[in-house]
């Protein structure tokens, strides 16, 4: 008795399974077409996007002065061969900017938004070592043959040499240094192996400071010698 039971439980399932698809491929399909959709102008999406008003401005507000009592700390860490990473709920973008245009005034500033999809990493490093022999140049007080050797052309040399270069030991400029600011270190142009190993390689040198925010809630953060300060918004 109790096989047939099973048998006939099975059959019912097997047949209930059978009749539902049946009723499923019978029902009408709709006739519209996404061809048909009538799509917002983008002029009028843009004028009712603008009207729409901010949430939560006078925190937001609050918090971004909060910040800002700490931007000589911030330039302090900097100094002392430190990096900042900022973290957490929303953009950091606009903290980021104001604070290395308010504060970082006097030093050469590099900014890469990580948020894009193709970004040269060789071409950024030509262009820091540019930068820092320019200070180089500038901060010597004896001819230039006396202190530094004449490089060849930048964009002539390996990677290798040009982090080389950005983390030597040069006489009369171990103050002399470059900011790099990265808006999304983990974006899509940025997030693949290699690319992370040389950020945390361009991030050891000696002659660079980064300022970065990280918005991937599974973004590694031990691959960076940086001091974490945290950002909510």
């Amino acid at each position: 008795m109790e096989a047939n039971t099973t048998e006939e439980e099975e059959f019912g399932f097997s047949r209930n399974y059978f009749l539902a698809k049946e009723l499923g491929t019978s029902c009408k399909k709709s006739a519209h077409k996404l061809s048909e959709i009538d799509l917002v102008d983008e002029e009028e999406l843009r004028i009712a996007a603008s009207a729409i008003e901010p949430k939560h401005e006078k925190e937001i507000t609050s918090l971004m002065h909060s910040y800002r009592s700490l931007y000589p700390k911030w330039v302090c860490e900097l100094r002392c061969g430190f990096g900042l990473l900022m973290y957490g709920f929303g953009s950091k973008k606009a903290l980021i900017e104001d604070f290395a245009s308010t504060s970082l005034t006097e030093y050469t500033v590099v900014v890469i938004n990580g948020y894009l999809q193709a970004i040269n990493l060789k071409q950024v490093v030509i262009c820091l070592s540019e930068l820092l022999w320019e200070q180089l140049r500038m901060h010597q007080s004896t001819p230039l043959g006396n202190t530094l050797k004449v490089q060849q052309p930048f964009n002539t040399r390996s990677m290798d040499d040009l982090l080389a270069f950005l983390d030597g030991t040069h006489t009369e400029g171990n103050e002399c240094y470059v900011c790099v600011v990265i808006h999304n270190i983990d974006g899509p142009g940025l997030r693949d192996s290699d690319t992370q190993q040389y950020l945390a390689r361009i991030a050891a040198c000696s002659h660079i400071r980064i300022v970065a925010s990280i918005d991937h809630v599974n973004a590694p953060l031990c691959k960076y010698n940086i001091t974490i300060t945290s950002y909510f918004a």
